[in-house]
Order: C-alpha cells, then sequence, then structure tokens
C-alpha cells in the first residue's frame, strides 16, 4: 500500500484544477470495501494529511456531496473566485451589482471563496464598492473610467508615499533572530493549506507559528513586499479579535493597518 500511495501525489497534481474527490481518490487507491481496505483507509488519510501539511496538496473542500483535494496552486482561490467577481461586475456596466446578487451568480467551487473574493477584489481596485444604507454595490473600475471619468489609481503599496523619503526596514537587533523568506514559506504553505487553501493569511497566525516579535516578521514582510515577493493587504472589517489588528503593519500615509499576507508564485 505504502508504494501505491506514493502515486497519489502524481495523480492530484495530474488532476490540475478539477481536483480529486476523496471518493476517486480511495476507489484508485484502496479499492472494494472490506475489513483489510479499512486499514489501507487509514493510511491514505495518514498520507493526505502529511500532503496537506507539506503543502504539496491542499483540501479538503466541500463543494456539494464531494470533498475535492488540489495540489498547491490549482483549484479554485481567492484570486480566482475575485475574478470571477470582476467579469460579473464587468458584464453589468453601469447597473450596480448589489453583494447579494453577486453572490448568488458565483458557482461551483469558486463560491466559498465569495466574502474574501470580494475584499480582494475591492483592496486591488478592480472594483468599486458603494455603501447606502446597509446595502454594498459594486461598479468595475473600468466602467468608472469609461463612464464617469474617475482616474482610477493603482493599488495601494504597503509602504509610505506622502511622507517624504522611504524608509528602509530598521536594523535587526543583535538580540532578536534573524528571519528569512525561506524561512517563512513553509509555515505559510502550513497555515494556507489549513485554512483551506486560502491564499490571504493573517499575520497574527504567522507570529505565533513562527514564534518570533512581530516586528521582525514585519522587517522581513515590508522588505519582501518591496521585492515584489507578497502583497500585503489592510482589513476591511471592524469584527477581526484585538490580537489579530496588533499584530498588523501600521504604515504611515495608511489608515488601516496591514494584517494578512499573500505569498506570490510560492511554488
Amino acid at each position: 500500500m505504502s508504494s501505491k500511495l506514493d502515486n497519489l501525489l502524481p495523480a492530484i497534481i495530474d488532476a490540475r484544477d478539477a481536483g480529486l474527490t476523496i471518493g476517486v481518490i480511495k476507489a484508485k487507491f484502496i479499492g472494494k470495501t472490506s475489513a483489510k481496505a479499512k486499514g489501507r483507509e487509514a493510511e491514505l488519510r495518514d498520507k493526505l494529511a502529511s500532503l496537506v501539511r507539506e503543502g504539496a496538496i491542499w483540501g479538503p473542500l466541500k463543494h456539494g456531496r464531494s470533498q475535492f483535494y488540489f495540489a498547491a496552486g490549482r483549484g479554485p482561490s481567492i484570486e480566482t473566485a475575485s475574478a470571477a467577481v470582476a467579469r460579473l461586475v464587468l458584464q453589468s456596466g453601469v447597473k450596480l451589482r448589489t453583494r447579494t446578487a453577486l453572490e448568488e451568480e458565483i458557482k461551483g467551487k469558486d463560491k466559498p471563496f465569495f466574502p474574501d473574493a470580494v475584499k480582494h477584489a475591492v483592496a486591488n481596485r478592480v472594483v468599486v464598492e458603494l455603501t447606502c444604507g446597509r446595502s454594498k454595490y459594486y461598479f468595475h473600475r473600468d466602467v468608472a473610467a469609461d463612464y464617469f471619468g474617475f482616474e482610477m489609481l493603482p493599488p495601494p503599496e504597503p509602504t509610505p508615499s506622502s511622507s517624504g523619503p522611504t524608509p528602509g526596514p530598521e536594523p535587526t537587533p543583535p538580540s532578536e533572530p534573524p528571519l528569512a523568506f525561506e524561512d517563512l514559506l513553509p509555515v505559510y504553505r502550513r497555515l494556507k493549506a489549513e485554512q483551506g487553501g486560502f491564499s490571504a493569511v493573517k499575520l497574527f497566525d504567522l507570529v505565533k507559528a513562527l514564534n518570533v516579535p512581530k516586528e521582525v516578521l514585519h522587517r522581513l514582510l515590508v522588505a519582501e513586499a518591496k521585492a515584489g515577493r507578497v502583497t500585503l493587504h489592510p482589513t476591511t472589517s471592524v469584527e477581526l479579535p484585538a490580537e489579530v489588528i496588533d499584530a498588523g503593519i501600521r504604515l504611515p500615509g495608511f489608515a488601516e493597518p496591514f494584517v494578512t499576507v499573500v505569498v506570490k508564485n510560492e511554488q
């Protein structure tokens, strides 16, 4: 069984964005139900869990009655759902889409990512969010530019833009342990897998998992954001716990702290 499970990761990789359901995986690697198969099923579960911890795959993602596993970087994500949101809003032209209407139209495996996808599209200024009373409405930045003459600025960089020269990262005090991008990456992958493949990982969770002072993590992330290897994202909700907000990066020129990070091209 162990040697057969060596083919599990290649099989999930070959499935690409479609992924493999747990039912298909069991049929392929266990076969018919029997007393002997129960032991093989436990071994299969352990192998799946190990691959998730390593960041090679992510899942399970529940869709309908099935649970899917995907290779790292494959399948639905905040980014794919955000692109779907942007397409729907663009198709509406000058007719504003409500949040409820958008959520009803996001189908398939992208649906669980909808709340974060809207935040992603708004934070990157692909979609403009308007609030009227308790309702939120959305229209596309290209529509705003074409029909209303709005000048759409690029997404904010996590560095000061109007407060004089951009300061570099503060030197690390000798008493603080150094932290490299190579230290961050496996921990980021594990946390991402544990939260179902969502790319935006909280800085609060990284601080705990890495067991370093938040200032050490902040210096690394600001440097990596300048290098283009990560993107930092501000909070868009007042409902986040105080400790999550406190672990965020506060920069001059930005009202909200940056509380999550996405590693680009992590493969």
